[in-house]
């Protein structure tokens, strides 16, 4: 064999040897860390060793690691010291599969050498760096009852929340422990959010103003909230806050409207407004009720709403009548209601044909289907030209209809064809003679 292919077998095996003692990684397992990164250095086949990390928290303050094996095994710890940058060893177990260390508070770098039995020199080498991430501090700008400190930071359209204080989050520093370079984990703040109570945690940016800091909230509440202010490092790491906002907005909200229990869409259509809440508080200042045809209705502290507002709509409108409730604040922030919508019909007049006056509580009376008049007058005559009935009025729904009996007598009208004329004016605007075409006239059977 020529020397140079023997040099080149012993390098190989030389470098596969201090692959197998230095360099298989990844069995390591660390119980409830909060996450892993590989290390920026790795050895001659590629491969990296791990770094786990711990967020500390009151109820978490160190880190731990295991690791396993299929057969016994003598175990070897050792720590890296910072000073002489060297693994120290602090302890050795012998004829065990598996080891776990707890309570590691000092974090930096472990590694474990693995002896199998029946070998007298370590065959696996494992190395892990734990980096136990130190709680960071952040806090908000509050007086000393934890409230948004002042109405300067409050506006109508968004809230501020001042940053009093945040420190940077820490890095972590490890080592090659081949070559000995220094390496850096860095950390850093990546994500604010907000979570106001009862409602869901979202993410914010910060904004920078005359050199402070603010978290904005650009759909503030209308009632007084409590809020909870989280920061987030690069590995999960947090810090938080609360804060209590103490609200400037109005708040009010329609409640069903009350129309007419009979035909409410027929004009004039009477209809009461409440609100909720409807009374004059610190925040709701200024009411205006606005009728969606270009009336409102203003009342302010000299003038304090009732509790039902009543109003009157006369002119048809198909597509409704959208009113609201605007409610002003002492600082001038302004909130509109969603719009309750009020549809009154256009004038119409279906004139039944037959009617049964027999008291039967079924068909009793002869009673056009008017909707949506402002005036009403009909005749009814016998098939001898005899008036027999009469009436003139505002509003049908105060009008029960012929009953079938002679106008002034009482009598009971007979049984047979009767003969009506109508005049009808509707609620249109300006007022019309619609939907009459010269007077209706037609006729009714009546039957008993």
């Amino acid at each position: 064999m020529k020397p140079k292919y023997i040099l080149f077998r012993w390098l190989c095996a030389g470098m596969l040897a201090y692959c197998s003692v230095l360099q298989v990684t990844g069995q390591f397992t660390a119980r409830n860390a909060d996450g892993k990164v590989a290390t920026q250095y790795s050895y001659a086949n590629g491969k990296c060793d791990t770094i786990f990390i711990f967020n500390q928290t009151p109820e978490k303050k160190n880190g731990n690691l295991s690791l396993q094996k299929s057969e016994l095994c003598t175990f070897k710890w050792y720590r890296f010291n910072d000073n002489d940058k060297k693994f120290v060893l602090f302890d050795e177990l012998t004829d065990v599969m598996e080891t776990s260390k707890y309570n590691l508070e000092e974090g930096g770098g472990y590694k474990l050498t693995v002896t199998y039995q029946g070998e007298t020199a370590p065959r696996d080498s494992f190395v892990a760096w734990l980096f136990l991430n130190p709680e960071f501090n952040f806090s908000l700008y509050k007086n000393v009852i934890g409230e948004v400190l002042e109405f300067g930071y409050k506006f109508c359209t968004f809230t501020n929340f001042r940053i009093n204080s945040i420190t940077e989050p820490s890095s972590f520093t490890y080592y090659n422990p081949v070559s000995l370079e220094q390496c850096i984990l860095a950390n850093e703040i990546v994500k604010y959010t907000m979570q106001p109570e009862n409602g869901e945690e979202i993410q914010i940016r910060p904004e920078m103003l005359d050199n402070i800091l603010y978290l904005r909230d650009y759909n503030p509440p209308r009632k007084d909230t409590r809020y909870t202010f989280r920061v987030y490092d690069k590995f999960d790491g947090m810090a938080n806050d609360e804060i209590m906002y103490r609200t400037i907005l109005p708040d009010a909200t329609i409640n069903p409207p009350v129309l007419p229990d009979t035909d409410p869409t027929s004009a004039p259509v009477h209809v009461e407004f409440s609100s909720n809440p409807n009374n004059i508080t610190l925040q709701n200042y200024e009411y205006i009720w606005r009728f969606g045809n270009g009336d409102s209705i203003v009342f302010d502290p000299d003038r304090p709403p009732p509790d039902v507002v009543q109003y009157t709509f006369y002119t048809p409108n198909t597509q409704g009548y959208k009113v609201t409730l605007v409610v002003t604040s002492r600082w001038e922030c302004v909130h509109e209601t969603d719009a309750v919508i009020i549809r009154v019909s256009p004038p119409s007049l279906d004139v039944p044909n037959v009617f049964t006056p027999n008291n039967d509580q079924l068909n009793d009376y002869f009673k056009p289907n008017a909707v949506s008049l402002r005036q009403f007058e009909i005749w009814i005559y016998s098939r001898t030209g005899k008036r027999v009935y009469y009436y003139r009025g505002d509003d049908l729904r105060d009008w029960q209809g012929w009953d079938g009996r002679i106008e002034n007598t009482g009598k009971e009208a007979a049984e047979g064809v009767y003969f009506y004329i109508i005049k009808a004016i509707g609620w249109d605007e300006p007022p019309t003679k619609k939907p009459q075409a010269g007077p209706y006239s037609g006729s009714v059977h009546l039957y008993r």
